[in-house]
């Protein structure tokens, strides 16, 4: 299930900024615009929110793992050719403030699980 939930959110993230930064190739023209948008998203929520199998903390990891990936891909896919139609560039204040934000959840999240982890072991 985690290597699902994993893999979910490797191609909803795919997905959604290959859809953002090129838009011009073909295959975006098989299915309606809305469709994409609504698949990728679908992938990344299912990949956050469905129930966590095998703990919190291999949850929390595929949370870090999928995060750290959408960044590099808006600071790789550039390179490639890429130009977001959305504005996502490494140049952008608040790409990076979103993620210190992100950063500073997770690790937040983080720090619940291990405490709750003590806590189960002292009881």
């Amino acid at each position: 299930m985690n290597a699902i939930k994993l893999l979910s959110g490797i191609l909803g993230a795919t997905l959604l900024m290959c859809f953002d930064f090129f838009k011009v190739w073909e295959i975006w023209g098989f299915l309606p615009n809305w469709l994409w948008i609504v698949v990728g998203i679908g992938l990344l929520m299912f990949s956050v929110f469905s129930p966590a199998s095998n703990g919190k903390m291999v949850h929390f990891y595929i949370e870090v793992v999928v995060m750290t990936y959408l960044v590099a891909l808006i600071l790789v896919l550039p390179l490639f050719g890429g130009v977001s139609s959305v504005g996502f560039n490494a140049n952008e204040p608040f790409l990076w403030i979103a993620v210190l934000l992100t950063i500073w959840q997770l690790n937040s999240y983080r720090k619940r699980i291990v405490k709750q982890q003590k806590d189960g072991q002292k009881a």
